[in-house]
């Protein structure tokens, strides 16, 4: 597995635990943490595939 595998699944983690404990106040950090999360993830092979087009 990827860093950026691990790091997006942690931080879609903390985002999803920070969420319904500090629901109104937390928001602001929860949501962020899960958007950048979940970009981690999706955007996880886009160096590679840059890499193969410039060779």
């Amino acid at each position: 597995m990827k860093s950026q595998v691990k790091w997006g699944l942690g931080l879609i983690l903390l985002g999803a635990i920070l969420l319904p404990f500090g629901f109104p106040f937390l928001l602001f950090y929860a949501v962020p943490l899960i958007l950048i999360g979940i970009a981690l993830i999706i955007f996880r092979n886009r160096e590679d595939r840059i890499e193969q087009v410039q060779e």
